[in-house]
């Protein structure tokens, strides 16, 4: 067997805050680590929001050096990047369910990369670490639940060269209508950069006007590009993504959250053993926050949920994706900044930069 799907942290439910530190000590190269976000809902209340936004850091590292840092949004919208599709989540935003949601940690170019890989032998203590807020998304849920799965070479030997390191640059709060400078590191090459800027209920594209890439204090520029056209280009390399959710819907407007931020359509129905009358009315879904109201009577809903942008994360890919020496090799540079423009609605919405980088043992 070339190949195996390796449990490394069972099935654990936790009523409180924490952080969970993992051991990775395994010996096999590692094409993918997989998690698993339970999030079990409490009442018929209206959910604050997707329930990702309960498993607030996900980090691998080895002492101090950090070898991934992302949120769970932003590791989310990289994992439905790299593979072009969301994962087989289950979505019941009901009293006594659980949300289930699976994140995909990718260390190659795709599963069972034989050039990519992590390799734990290469690491004198690697630990994969996992913060729970247990109620910062979701219907008022009171207990988190969290799963590890490893995608590990097995039989096939491989001799991995490096693996795909994912961090988070920078973190800040947007003015209205400003420039936010930043330098960009230039330690290993870049496969991809990120922009992140979510704002419930607002279309990601009323909050950054244009993104600039420089090296050299401008003598050579490498993007400079309205977010509008960002968004074009984003449609043609992805596909739509689609999600199926349930929850309660009344009589009076009740909110509701998805993956997809932009260009958002939906359909909604009673999720019921009778039909009746309940006509449900599906609208809005920027940000990732949609409205569901019911004519006449209250019941549990379904909907599919269709758009673009996952968690209003913007893909910003360099050369060929299948070919490192064709990434940006910034190790040569002196200088590299990028240039955020805001639009008027962004004052105050957190942006986040970050990274994909090749980092090679």
């Amino acid at each position: 067997m070339n190949y195996r799907l390796t449990q490394i942290w069972p099935q654990k439910s936790y009523t409180a805050d924490f952080t969970e530190n993992i051991d990775i000590d395994v010996a096999d190269p590692i094409s993918q680590l997989v998690i698993e976000l339970g999030v079990v809902n409490v009442g018929s209340v209206a959910p604050t929001a997707h329930a990702i936004a309960c498993l607030t850091k996900v980090e691998i590292v080895d002492g101090s050096d950090v070898l991934y840092s992302l949120s769970g949004y932003q590791a989310e919208a990289v994992d439905v990047y790299h593979n072009k599709v969301l994962r087989s989540n289950y979505n019941p935003y009901l009293d006594g369910m659980e949300v289930q949601r699976f994140i995909g940690i990718n260390f190659g170019r795709k599963l069972w990369d034989p050039l990519l890989a992590f390799q734990p032998s290469e690491f004198k203590n690697p630990q994969l670490k996992l913060t729970l807020d247990i109620n910062a998304g979701g219907n008022a849920p009171v207990t988190n639940k969290l799963r590890v799965w490893a995608a590990m070479f097995d039989e096939k030997a491989v001799s991995p060269v490096g693996f795909l390191m994912h961090k988070e640059i920078k973190s800040y709060s947007m003015g209205s209508a400003s420039h936010e400078y930043t330098d960009l590191p230039k330690d290993f090459p870049y496969r991809k950069l990120f922009l992140r800027a979510q704002s419930a209920g607002t279309e990601p594209g009323q909050l950054i006007d244009k993104l600039k890439l420089y090296e050299e204090e401008g003598k050579r520029i490498i993007i400079d590009t309205e977010i509008p056209d960002m968004v074009l280009r984003t449609i043609t390399n992805n596909p739509m993504l689609t999600e199926i959710l349930y929850g309660h819907v009344g009589t009076t407007s009740t909110n509701g959250f998805c993956t997809p931020t932009t260009r958002v359509v939906g359909t909604c129905k009673r999720w019921a053993l009778t039909a009746g009358a309940g006509e449900i009315a599906f609208y809005d879904g920027d940000g990732g926050r949609f409205k569901v109201i019911a004519a006449t009577l209250a019941s549990n809903m379904q909907a599919m949920v269709s758009g673009w942008l996952p968690h209003a994360t913007y893909e910003v890919p360099f050369g060929d994706q299948d070919d490192p020496d064709d990434w940006f090799d910034v190790t040569k540079l002196n200088s590299l900044k990028a240039d955020v423009l805001s639009l008027s609605g962004g004052s105050g919405v957190g942006c986040q930069i970050f990274l994909q980088q090749l980092r090679k043992y």
